[in-house]
C-alpha cells in the first residue's frame, strides 16, 4: 500500500525508506529505529522490528557489532550497530569501545551504539567503565523507545566519576528531578562494574554490583491530571552512548561538569 512523502520527495521501490525527508534502502533507513513507514515507499518497507531474545552477549564475539552500513537487517548477524555515519564505535581487544572526538568547531562528536532487537520489560545487565575523564563528557547505558519517549538510564557525568545516575521518562517528560544516583563506588572510568536494570510491567530497579539501589513502583507514578502512570512500559532499544554535554545548553553543560577539557583524553567508553 503507497504511503507518504518523505519531505518534498516521494521514495522509490529502490530506495524505499524514508527518514527526515531523504530516501535510502540501507539500514540508517529501514531499521524500525528510524525508518518512517507513513511517508516510505510503502507502509511495509521498514524492515520489521526484531525482539528480545534470552542472551549473553560477548563483544569479541563475530555476531555481536556491526557499523550501520554493514548491517543487512538481520539481528542474528549484529546484536548491535552503530547508530552514525561516520562511526566512533568500533571493538578493541574484544570490547566494545566508543570514543568522543574533538571537531574542529571545539565540541566533541561521539558514539551511539543500539541493539537490533527490541526489549519490553526483562533484565538487563552490562560490564562497562565510564570514558567520562573530563567533566563535560557524558557516557550512558540506556533502554530508550524514541517514537514515544520512555526511557530508562544510567548516566555518567565526568563531574563525578565515583557515582552513576539513573532516571526514567515517560513520554519524553524531561523531568530532571527524579534522577537518583548511586552510592559511591570506585571510579567509573578506571574500573568496570556491573549495572542492571530489572524492568517489569509493576516496578524499575536499579543495581550496581549485584547492589540494589533504587526501585521505581508503577503505581507510584499515577497521575490524575493526565489519568495515566507516567511509567516507561513501551517496548524499546538498549543502548550506549558517550557525548558531549560541556557544549550543550546551561542546565546541561553544568549537570556535566563544563566544558570538556580535551588535554585530559582521550575519551573512550568500553563495554
Amino acid at each position: 500500500m503507497a504511503a507518504g512523502t518523505c519531505g518534498t520527495q516521494t521514495c522509490s521501490k529502490s530506495t524505499p525508506c524514508c527518514v527526515s525527508g531523504y530516501c535510502n534502502s540501507n539500514a540508517m533507513y529501514c531499521m524500525p529505529i528510524n525508518c518512517e513507514p507513513q511517508n516510505s515507499y510503502s507502509t511495509s518497507s521498514c524492515w520489521n522490528t526484531a525482539h528480545c531474545v534470552k542472551d549473553s552477549l560477548d563483544f569479541g564475539s563475530s555476531n555481536a557489532f556491526a557499523q550501520i552500513a554493514d548491517y543487512n537487517g538481520d539481528p542474528s548477524t549484529a546484536a548491535f550497530v552503530s547508530e552514525y555515519q561516520p562511526s566512533n564505535a568500533d571493538i578493541s581487544n574484544s570490547e566494545l569501545e566508543l570514543t568522543l572526538v574533538k571537531q574542529s568547531s571545539g565540541a566533541g562528536f561521539g558514539a551511539t551504539v543500539i541493539n537490533t532487537r527490541a526489549i519490553q520489560y526483562g533484565t538487563v545487565s552490562t560490564v562497562m567503565r565510564s570514558g567520562c575523564l573530563s567533566g563535560g563528557v557524558v557516557s550512558s547505558f540506556i533502554i530508550r523507545n524514541n517514537d514515544i519517549g520512555d526511557e530508562i538510564d544510567f548516566e555518567f557525568v565526568g563531574a563525578d566519576k565515583l557515582t552513576v545516575q539513573s532516571n526514567y521518562y515517560w513520554h519524553d517528560e524531561l523531568d530532571y528531578t527524579k534522577m537518583v544516583k548511586s552510592p559511591q563506588i570506585s571510579d567509573t572510568t578506571t574500573n568496570y562494574h556491573t549495572y542492571a536494570v530489572n524492568w517489569t510491567p509493576d516496578s524499575i530497579t536499579w543495581s550496581v554490583d549485584g547492589n540494589a539501589f533504587r526501585t521505581v513502583n508503577r503505581a507510584d507514578t499515577w497521575d490524575s491530571s493526565v489519568n495515566a502512570y507516567k511509567y516507561p512500559d513501551s517496548e524499546a532499544y538498549i543502548s550506549y552512548s558517550i557525548w558531549d554535554g560541556g557544549s550543550g545548553a546551561q542546565g546541561t553543560s553544568e549537570w556535566a561538569g563544563g566544558a570538556i577539557q580535551w588535554g585530559e583524553g582521550p575519551f573512550t567508553a568500553g563495554v
